[in-house]
This record gives C-alpha cells, structure tokens and sequence, in this order.
C-alpha cells in the first residue's frame, strides 16, 4: 500500500516537470539562468527564381525623374503590400526583369544585394546621384497544423528566423508539439522536407534557424491531444449507448 502512495506521490511531482519541458523554447539544462550567452548565425542569401517579384525603386533628386522610374504614386490608397505588388517586377522564364529605360537586366540566381548592385550600376551609366532600393515581393510563408492562425502570409522583409515566423501566425497553440516542427522547402532540384526542434539551444546555429521564400511550416500536435480527443468520442458513444440501454429497458418497464 505504501510502495502504491509513494509511485503515486512521484508520478504527480514529475509528471508537471515533463509537461513543463514540453512547452518551453530553446532549453539549455546546463545553462545558468544569469548567463549571457551568444550564439553566432549566418543568414541565409536567398537567391531570386523564375516568377519571383522584385520590387525596385530609384531614386533622384529630380522629382520627374522619380515620377518616370516610380509609379507608385498611382496606388497610394492601397497598402504598402499591394502596392509593392502592383509596382513589382516579375523574373521572366528566361530569368530577366524588364525596367524602364535601363532595359532587361537579368537577375535570376542572384541576391537582393546583388541585384540591387546590379542595377544601381546599370542606373549610374544614365543618371547621376541616384540610388537604388530591391526589395522582394513574393515572399510568403505557409503555416498549418497547430498554430492559431493558419494560412499564408506575405512578410514585408528579406528574409525572417523560424521565431518570428510563428509569431506572425499567432504562435504554437497549447496543443502544439514544439519538438516536431516540419518545414517543406521547394529548392531548385525539386522539394526537401526537415525538422527542427523549438526546444533545444542548438537551434540557434542551426542553419534551419531561417525561413526562406514559400517555405511551409507544419506544426505536429502533441500526443495528449489525440487521446483527448478519442477519450471525447469515446465518452460520446458510451453517451449514446447508456442512453439507449435506459431508453430500451423503460419502454420494457412499461409494456
């Protein structure tokens, strides 16, 4: 009996502890907690694909000239996501964007940084002092599973960590397993598929710390929430059937 109490009385001491372990970002155990520790991350230079939309302004001290190169004025009562979309430049299949005066510049397997070089390079042999800003439009992300907002989302940057990227989607939901977060990356060869771990430290050197252009982001739920679930369809039919049995011996009471 006491040898019962005892396992009882240990399962309900550390079963929180597991719970607690479940739910917790970037654990690091043999981490003081008054530390300061540094962890060092390359990111990722995305390179621009067929279909992509870059978003590219130059600008001069001379208003017309800006008029000419820009028309984003004629949008100014969208937002600024529509209209970068509107403005956009979409990379042919040949891999060319095709720009007022400058003519086709190709782009395809380059960096923002690198087009931005290019062209302000390709603008510096028709204009003087001006200058040139790149910025990529289609960059969406895709979160399923648990997560509270599910859906795509368009992010107005070059590039974001898997942290943010869940905070745009409303975070993990109480039910999401931290542990097993897949992402579904379509790459040049064809689409790749990797995990990542939310709880462990390591993740922030990890080279799938970034997310990349039309990355899908899958959040696993933990196994609690299936058996929830089957313990409520259980409880649902065993519902029906004692109802039923009640239902089907008073009628026998009565006739």
């Amino acid at each position: 009996m006491y040898k019962i109490l005892f396992f009882c009385f240990v399962l309900v001491i550390l079963f929180p502890s597991c719970i607690h372990n479940k739910i917790r970002y970037l654990q690091d155990k043999s981490e003081i907690f008054e530390t300061i520790s540094e962890y060092s991350n390359k990111e990722p230079e995305y390179k621009i694909q067929k279909n992509d939309i870059l978003y590219v302004k130059i600008s001069s001290t001379n208003e017309d000239i800006n008029k000419y190169f820009n028309n984003s004025e004629s949008v100014n009562n969208l937002s600024q996501a529509k209209s970068f979309f509107l403005d956009g430049y979409t990379v042919n299949e040949n891999g060319f964007i095709k720009l007022q005066i400058l003519g086709d510049i190709k782009v395809d397997s380059l960096s923002i940084k690198e087009v931005q070089e290019k062209v302000q390079k390709k603008t510096d042999e028709f204009l003087n002092n001006a200058s040139v800003t790149v910025k990529l439009v289609s960059f969406y992300l895709t979160f399923l599973g648990e997560v509270n907002n599910q859906g795509k989302i368009s992010v107005l940057q070059d590039n974001i960590n898997i942290l943010d990227g869940l905070a745009l989607a409303g975070g993990i939901t109480d039910y999401g397993d931290k542990r097993k977060v897949f992402i579904v990356r379509t790459t040049s060869t064809g689409t790749k598929t990797f995990s990542i771990d939310l709880t462990k430290r390591e993740l922030l050197i990890s080279s799938n710390y970034y997310l990349l252009p039309n990355d899908i982001i899958i959040v696993e739920p933990l196994i609690n929430k299936s058996f929830r679930l089957g313990v409520a369809d259980y409880t649902t039919i065993l519902t029906t059937i004692t109802s039923t049995a009640t239902l089907i011996l008073l009628m026998i009471s009565l006739f």
